[in-house]
């Protein structure tokens, strides 16, 4: 179950960095897009499309970068950061209804 979970966020990922990084951010210019960019993409990568993935897995995917955060010596997201965000990626994740423009 755990290779299914990894393989499916890694063809997300993978997916996103083809497709995803192309097109304007959900909620552009926004002080929560604002933040997620300033706090998602540290030099490693850009931010990926909150689209790109379900929320269950954005909630696998922000566990999963704590450490790699620590590990590039940067500070840890706060608490009010990582509400901020997993709700801005929450609103905007695959399968959740999108605002009509």
């Amino acid at each position: 179950m755990a290779l299914v979970v990894l393989g499916v966020i890694a063809g997300a990922v993978a997916s996103s960095v083809v497709t995803g990084c192309s097109r304007p951010l959900p909620e552009e210019g926004s002080a929560v897009e604002k933040l997620y960019v300033a706090r998602c993409s540290t030099g490693c990568h850009r931010p990926h499309q909150p689209g790109s993935m379900t929320v269950e897995m954005w909630r696998v995917q922000l566990a999963r970068m704590e450490p790699v955060i620590a590990r590039a010596g940067l500070p840890p997201l706060s608490t009010s950061e990582k509400a901020q965000i997993f709700a801005y990626l929450e609103r905007n994740a695959e399968g959740q209804a999108q605002p009509r423009k």
